[in-house]
């Protein structure tokens, strides 16, 4: 695990085993108490030392409330500690592999931080603690006589292999039940996330048989090993009362003897039932462990990935881009397969000029466009921004000078301010860059005409505005700041001829401006304005260079008799 959550738990440990040393010792004091009473009290009638015995019991007592209540403060704050850092850590790393499209499947989810806070504020981590003092224990029964100790070693193997039988019956299927219920969750989700598809086609009940199916699937196997548990704990259960019966019996049988007194009957009775209950702990929260156990694997690697490399602080890029991407492939977002996905995208933008980049689906155009963003990174070759690997830009300071909306536009749950302010606490931010970044967009009026303007709330995911409104809030919202870098995947698609027309005055601005801007579009209006253009087929470019100078090259291209040059697939320097 990470060295500073190590840290944190071994701190937290050490000083929650010191004072489980005290909690252990003074369990001690009720059998001391049960010897003396019988032992010497009775048979001596002293009211005297009745009276001190209580004495010392109430302050024994007193103390292990004490000690025990410090012990499970020290293991609370422990997981919360440790569920606080893991839940930020689990959430980064969720959030990079979705945005790289990579499988999450072997990432620590909620639930696995869950089930390990859980475990350590509760007993089954107490009952881990405690269980090495059952050495101690049988150690001081035997010393009241072997047979006394032997039966208490003959009861502690019992349960600790009942136990192990729990979890060879429950360990298999508690893993295969977890894949599933992960499973169930995507499914569950995807119903969520899809339901307006899913009500309009028709798909209700095929949708919502096939969750319940492996619903119940989920609850006839989770019954399964509860079944299976509840019948070792009972088996426990009946197994620790025969073993009262059978050292109170032997207990009986050496004071008849004259081998011990009435208080070592009595203290050792007692003093089973301390040095067993650890064991009855754990078997009571056998789940629970092997959940945590199957959950470890997965949060040591997530707090065994390395930390962000430190980088130097770059100074404000003017917005030079370069690419020199040699080949990217899909093993890199992981797909096994490796299926080639660019090769050989070479080419170079000024600061201030606009590229758009068209080609049929399929191409590679959102490809590239997520490398520019450095969300993905290619296996050969890199994308610079003023010279520089965009890779060697921190990621936090690279988002504040770089804008993007995806061809999938997402919002948040929230106010219209939070969105384009790229903060849940708009109130954060200066009010005049929510407005500025609205105005470049040109939906300051539309914003306005809202319900509340710019504190009206969307609702999830923007579901209260309409396609072309969110996308122009995501628009805005890539504006905000001061981006030297804008990159629009498809920004028109869900755009009325208004909608257009202001996308378009908000492009011409942002060049005036000297920003950078990368345009990807099945649309011909957005071509009046490039600088260069950029033709995609099968990953590669298939033409680069001015506007008239691509428009030329299509034109021959659709001239039955006329080939290509070999010149017109050359790139034109971008000047």
């Amino acid at each position: 695990m990470n060295g500073s959550i190590l840290h944190a738990i071994r701190r937290h440990l050490i000083v929650a085993a010191s004072f489980g040393v005290a909690s252990n010792l003074l369990v001690l004091a009720p059998t001391l108490y049960m010897l003396q009473v019988y032992d010497r009290v009775l048979p001596s009638r002293s009211i005297e030392t009745l009276l001190m015995l209580i004495v010392f019991m109430c302050i024994a007592l007193g103390m292990m409330l004490c000690v025990d209540v410090v012990r499970a403060r020290i293991l609370s704050h422990l997981a919360r500690e440790i569920g606080d850092r893991l839940d930020r850590l689990a959430l980064a790393a969720r959030v990079e592999m979705q945005a790289r499209r990579a499988s999450t499947h072997a990432l620590a989810n909620p639930s696995d931080i869950a089930a390990l806070r859980s475990f350590l504020s509760g007993a089954g981590v107490i009952a881990l603690m405690d269980l090495p003092w059952l050495v101690f224990y049988l150690f001081i029964m035997f010393l009241f006589h072997w047979s006394l100790g032997l039966i208490a070693m003959s009861s502690a193997v019992l349960l600790i292999g009942l136990a192990l039988v729990n979890d060879r019956l429950t360990e298999a299927n508690i893993r295969s039940n977890t894949a599933r219920q992960r499973e169930t969750e995507q499914l569950y989700a995807q119903i969520n996330r899809n339901a307006e598809i899913v009500t309009v086609l028709g798909m209700n009940t095929a949708m919502i048989d096939a969750w319940s199916e492996r619903r119940r699937i989920d609850v006839d196997a989770q019954t399964s090993v509860a079944d299976v548990s509840a019948l070792n704990r009972n088996i426990g259960k009946i197994a620790r009362q025969a073993i009262q019966v059978a050292m109170m019996g032997t207990g009986a049988w050496l004071v008849i003897n004259q081998f011990a007194t009435g208080g070592v009957m009595m203290a050792t009775t007692l003093l089973l039932g301390k040095a067993l209950a650890p064991i009855d702990q754990i078997i009571g929260s056998w789940k629970q462990l092997t959940e945590v156990r199957q959950a470890w694997s997965r949060l040591n690697a997530l707090c065994c990935q390395p930390p962000a490399p430190q980088t130097v602080a770059l100074p404000r890029p003017a917005g030079h881009l370069s690419s020199d991407v040699i080949g990217f492939s899909s093993r890199e977002i992981g797909d096994p397969r490796g299926r080639a996905l660019l090769g050989n995208v070479r080419f170079t933008l000024g600061a201030g000029q606009l590229l758009v980049i068209v080609g049929p689906s399929a191409s590679g155009k959102s490809t590239l466009l997520r490398l520019l963003a450095g969300i993905w990174k290619p296996h050969a070759g890199a994308i610079r921004l003023d010279g520089a690997n965009i890779a060697q830009w921190p990621r936090e300071s690279l988002g504040r000078f770089l804008g993007y909306v995806p061809q999938d536009v997402e919002l948040f749950g929230g106010s219209v301010a939070a969105n384009i302010a790229r903060d849940p606490d708009a109130s954060r931010h200066d009010s005049a860059a929510i407005i500025l970044a609205a105005k470049r967009a040109g939906v300051h009026d539309m914003i306005l005409a809202l319900p509340d303007g710019y504190q009206t709330h969307i609702g999830d995911s923007g579901l209260a505005l309409s396609g072309g409104q969110r996308q122009m809030i995501a628009f805005a919202r890539a504006l905000f700041g001061d981006p030297r870098l804008v990159l629009l995947d498809e920004p028109n698609s869900n755009l009325d001829v208004e909608g257009e027309r202001r996308l378009n005055m908000a492009l011409q601005a942002l060049k005036r401006d000297g920003v950078t801007v990368v345009v990807v579009t099945h649309r011909q209006t957005v071509l009046a304005l490039a600088d260069r253009v950029m033709v995609m087929r099968a990953g590669e470019i298939d033409c680069f260079g001015t506007r008239e100078h691509v428009q030329g090259w299509m034109q021959s291209r659709m001239k039955p008799a006329a080939a290509p040059s070999h010149e017109s697939r050359q790139e034109t320097p971008a000047s």
